[in-house]
């Protein structure tokens, strides 16, 4: 009967754990469409239509989204209509840093630049953000904190945006995935 306890506890305590460590470490290599291609958790699924209205509420919805098993992580990728040159770039970055300063109440950035993944320039933000209630809600919500990693490029004359986000306090979890998955996108 003690061993029966003992085992009870173990496999309780492991799964309070085993929601706060990663076990995302086999990643499969995903067609996001024949010209852009990246590597995911094996966890991770395709949103569903629904999980897309509920947490996009943007009138074009992305060109795909995926989700991690708890749905607390999600992976986007979406495009422009807006066109720009590949000579761009470094104004495509100052566009979109500044949109994310005005989307949040509180941005804090951990890393941004310009870099090469598989040979194409791409302006990237990891940050964490802090959107709060409104104060005049007849019901007031607690803030929401995130952890993103965001990344741009320019492909075919349309803006390419790729994002990695999961609540705050999951960031020490899926950073590093966040980041593996960013450098895994391969654009033909």
């Amino acid at each position: 009967m003690k061993g029966v306890l003992i085992l009870t506890l173990y496999y309780l305590g492991s799964l309070l754990t085993s929601d706060f460590h990663t076990v995302e470490d086999k990643f499969i290599r995903v067609e996001i469409s024949e010209k852009i291609s990246v590597s995911l958790p094996e966890s991770f699924q395709p949103m569903t239509e629904d999980q897309m209205r509920r947490k996009f509420l943007s009138a074009r919805p992305p060109l795909a989204a995926y989700t991690s098993a708890n749905q607390l992580a999600d992976f986007t990728v979406g495009a422009s209509n807006t066109r720009w040159q590949t000579t761009d770039l470094p104004i495509l970055k100052d566009f979109y840093r500044s949109s994310l300063l005005e989307l949040y109440d509180e941005v804090d950035f951990i890393d941004e630049g310009v870099r090469s993944v598989d040979d194409v320039q791409v302006a990237y933000f990891e940050f964490t953000s802090v959107v709060k209630s409104d104060e005049d809600a007849l019901t007031p919500k607690p803030p929401v904190h995130r952890y993103t990693y965001a990344q741009y490029t320019i492909h075919q004359d349309k803006a390419l945006v790729f994002t990695f986000s999961c609540p705050r306090q999951r960031q020490s979890q899926w950073q590093s995935i966040a980041q593996k998955v960013m450098e895994s996108v391969k654009l033909k």
